[in-house]
């Protein structure tokens, strides 16, 4: 979907349009990124999911109401680090050592790129394009580009249940698609948040 040669400005203005697609790479690129990072914080692997996630799902909740960050990379190390000290209870840690903990898997995860999360996702993108030509524009206007049953049905002269009809079966596709691929990893998510 070209996302990946975008920069984080166009990405994040997408993004607060509600773009979901811009949400996808966004998550892909970055989840186990927090999540190495948390991780150099509590050494714990489920607590530093969860906080990624949380800071993740974070952003799309307050999509509209953010303000443009100059770095999208440093903006989401930065929430996942006060995620992670509102969570837990720091005041036992040193403060020396979090702060040189922090400085230190920000520079190590800085330049990092998920090309295999990036990947399965092109792959996801890849079935939808390969949807019959009326069910993929559909599809897409509903579920990337937010159009709801309705406005869709005026735009294309059909009926809200051939609207409706035409989602249905792409999502059984997709699914399938992916259940035969046996994709696994973040990719789940992603894939009921289009589905959703």
């Amino acid at each position: 979907m070209g996302y990946a040669n975008m920069s984080d400005e166009a990405i994040f203005t997408a993004l607060q349009r509600s773009n979901k697609a811009a949400f996808a790479h966004i998550y892909l690129k970055y989840y186990d990124k927090l999540c190495k990072y948390v991780y150099s914080l509590s050494n714990h692997n489920a607590h530093a999911e969860d906080i990624a996630q949380e800071t993740l799902l974070s952003l799309w909740e307050k999509r509209a109401t953010l303000r443009k960050p100059h770095s999208l990379n440093s903006y989401l190390y930065k929430c996942a680090y006060n995620n992670f000290v509102n969570n837990y209870n720091l005041k036992v840690r040193k403060k020396s050592l979090i702060a040189s903990l922090r400085e230190e898997a920000i520079l190590e995860l800085e330049f990092a790129e998920n090309d295999f999360n990036q990947e399965r996702l092109s792959i996801i993108f890849k079935i939808i394009g390969e949807l019959p030509q009326k069910r993929q524009k559909i599809f897409v206007l509903n579920k990337l580009n937010n159009y709801k049953y309705k406005e869709i049905a005026i735009m294309q002269n059909i009926s809200e249940r051939t609207v409706e009809s035409q989602i249905r079966k792409a999502m059984i596709t997709i699914r399938e698609k992916v259940a035969e691929l046996q994709l696994t990893g973040a990719l789940p998510f992603i894939i009921l948040f289009l589905l959703a």
